[in-house]
Order: C-alpha cells, then sequence, then structure tokens
C-alpha cells in the first residue's frame, strides 16, 4: 500500500492512526493546505470584486474632473492637505506615546 492508498483511507476514516505521528501530521498539512487554498480563492474572488466596484465608480468620477480642471486643483489640493495632517497627526501621536514609555 502506497502513501496516497493510505492517505486516501486515512481520510475516509472517522479517526486518524493512533500509533503513526509522521502519517497524522502530512494528513493535517494536507487539510491545512486545501482550508488556505480555499480561503485564497474567495479573497482572490472577493478582492476581484472590489476592484470592478472601485474601477466603475471611479471612472465617471475621472471623466467630470477633466471636464473641470478647476475642481480637479482644488480636489488635489484638498486631497494633499488631508494627506499631511493626517501624516503629521500620525508622527505626532506615535512621538507622544515614544515619550510616555
Amino acid at each position: 500500500m502506497n502513501s496516497e492508498e493510505r492517505l486516501n483511507r486515512v481520510l475516509g476514516a472517522s479517526a486518524a492512526p493512533a500509533k503513526d505521528l509522521h502519517f497524522t501530521l502530512l494528513v493535517m498539512r494536507r487539510a491545512e493546505q486545501e482550508r488556505f487554498r480555499a480561503a485564497l480563492v474567495r479573497r482572490l474572488i472577493w478582492g476581484a470584486a472590489l476592484a470592478i466596484l472601485a474601477v466603475a465608480a471611479g471612472l465617471p468620477l475621472v471623466g467630470w474632473l477633466a471636464a473641470n480642471p478647476g475642481a480637479t486643483e482644488d480636489t488635489a489640493l484638498a486631497l494633499g492637505a488631508l494627506g499631511a495632517v493626517w501624516a503629521l497627526s500620525g508622527g505626532a501621536r506615535r512621538a507622544a506615546f515614544g515619550r510616555a514609555r
């Protein structure tokens, strides 16, 4: 009996063999790999769906910004200012926590 037949027999049984710890570990690794693959597929599908929604929502916005250069400049400046405030407040929090320790 080769290892593939043993694996199929154990996967079909209600419990793993008691004394073959190496084979038990092999079965656990295979089950974990299958679970990981299933989770990976779900995450890929979810990420692709979110990317499609982001592109679908962003295309009209990009078209509107291209047609309105004044608003584009104002939007870019506002987003840059928000990014600077966010970055500086994060740095201030890190420095304050560093002094408190």
